[in-house]
């Protein structure tokens, strides 16, 4: 019946098909500071990876064993809501070379089907999440929030941060914003602001010929999330977008603030953060960086 309202309201206000691309927020210098200590030239051992279960009942001995076996660990959730019954959201640490299928199987322990997400963060979001009351009936800020998409399947949100997860390829993050500030906004939901964008540097070990950097610029293009990537001598600037992130980089909880109060319980939700290990390979190769 939830989900059958809020569909109502969708259709009520017209809303259109996401545009090609999101915006994403300007970093400041000192945004560029501490990105680049939260991506240090390193070879990352390991990486969150976020899943759904098809139950909201999860039996975790047996999936937390079955997942030891492969060196991972749950670091948040499971976690339901009653906008989704029937599903539990986790986020799991897994060693760098676990596949995504293998993790899946073993989360299967628990009882039901896994199904891995990928996750689009937004930075700047105004006003403070709010219950909200709509045909008679109640809906947490969460439960109203996942009802926007039938495609999101958790919502996390801490002062001015904020963390969608869906199915690979489903989530555009101009179109959730869109629909956020439509839908949500005339019930003190306000506006996410722009989905994030971040800058760091590295500085490796040599500088490599203008035909080597041309190339490596190309092939470092391509890896999914990057914008842009420019050397300069021994310095590698890169720029990546956090959008479409399946494995993210281990960078700790979202970082939260005094006076927040949305979802205190799971403050310990990982923060959203681009995945080094596709670049460093690429440089490691070509022996930029250590081996």
């Amino acid at each position: 019946m939830t989900r059958a309202l809020l569909s109502a309201v969708a259709l009520l206000l017209g809303l259109p098909g996401a545009p090609v691309g999101a915006p994403a927020v300007e970093q400041s210098a000192q945004g560029d500071a501490q990105a680049s200590e939260r991506y240090p030239c390193a070879r990352a051992s390991t990486v969150v990876r976020f899943f759904t279960l098809d139950t909201d009942a999860p039996e975790l001995a047996p999936a937390t064993e079955a997942l030891r076996e492969l060196g991972a660990e749950l670091v948040y959730g499971p976690r339901t809501t009653d906008a989704r019954p029937g599903h539990a959201f986790v986020a799991l640490r897994a060693p760098s070379t676990a596949a995504p299928k293998k993790l899946a199987q073993a989360l299967k322990k628990a009882g039901a089907a896994a199904h891995e997400l990928e996750c689009v963060a937004f930075d700047g979001r105004t006003n403070n999440d709010s219950n909200v009351n709509l045909g008679g009936f109640s809906l947490s800020s969460r439960d109203f929030v996942m009802g926007l998409s039938g495609d999101i399947a958790w919502f996390d949100s801490l002062g001015p941060w904020t963390q969608f997860y869906g199915p690979p390829g489903k989530l555009e993050g101009r179109e959730i914003a869109e629909r956020f500030e439509k839908l949500y906004a005339p019930y003190g939901g306000g506006r996410l602001g722009e989905v994030v964008r971040e800058r760091f540097t590295w500085t490796l070990l040599s500088a490599p010929d203008a035909k080597l950097a041309a190339r490596l610029e190309k092939a470092i293009a391509k890896l999914a999330g990057v914008v842009s990537a420019h050397f300069a001598e021994t310095t590698l600037e890169v720029v990546v977008v956090l959008e479409g992130l399946g494995a993210a980089a281990d960078a700790g909880p979202i970082p939260s603030a005094q006076g927040e109060v949305f979802d205190p319980a799971g403050r310990a939700a990982p923060r959203a953060t681009w995945s080094t290990l596709p670049l460093y390979e690429l440089l490691a190769a070509e022996g930029l960086v250590a081996p």
